[in-house]
């Protein structure tokens, strides 16, 4: 089926679907029934009921019978439901955040669901299990890739590795580079 198609029949269902929200709910009716009757008899039956009415010869009368009836019914019309996809991440170990959204409006409704990745939280998981390998040098230097753990570590006289280094060597290769990164961004006079 084509794409345009398939809008052709897109617009078709929601069309159908607003003229079915908004069809006429209530019931209205008026009966009026005027009789006049100079002589005679006269029988008038409404909705179910019955009206007789007897006179003599030369009399006269005149009968007006207003009956009106207005039927309302306040009914609320259905609504699509919208129900958020259900996503599971299996298990409480993970570091994937389901996101879901559903909205309803008349003669419309949608829902949505993704995934979102905790970056910080797979970067603790591979710490960790690098520390488990007994790989405590990689665990720590997957940690220092989060700019806090980088300043704490270095706060703390305890530098990030860094080409292999670790200790005094790491802190002097850090400084080393840090003044080759300032006077980079320092080129004009001024700064």
């Amino acid at each position: 089926m084509t794409k345009k198609a398939i809008l052709v029949l897109t617009v078709i269902i929601i069309l159908l679907s607003i003229e079915a929200s908004v069809a006429d709910v209530t019931s209205s009716g008026a009966t009026t029934n005027t009789q006049t009757n100079n002589a005679g008899s006269n029988t008038a039956i409404t909705g179910g009921y019955e009206s007789s009415t007897t006179y003599q010869s030369g009399s006269s009368s005149n009968t007006t019978t207003n009956n009106e009836t207005n039927n309302s019914t306040n009914t609320k019309t259905a609504v699509n439901p919208a129900t958020a996809p259900a996503m599971s991440v299996y298990g409480q170990d993970s570091c994937v955040i389901p996101l879901t959204a559903g909205v309803t409006l008349i003669g419309f409704s949608g829902s949505y669901g993704s995934y979102m990745i905790d970056e910080q939280c797979e970067r603790r998981k591979k710490s960790k299990v690098l520390n488990a390998l007994g790989m405590k040098v990689a665990a720590i230097s997957v940690m220092c890739q989060d700019q806090d753990v980088w300043q704490a570590m270095m706060d703390a006289g305890t530098p990030c590795p860094i080409d292999g280094l670790i200790g005094n060597e790491a802190k002097a290769k850090w400084m080393k580079k840090r003044k080759k990164e300032m006077t980079k961004r320092s080129m004009t006079w001024n700064d």
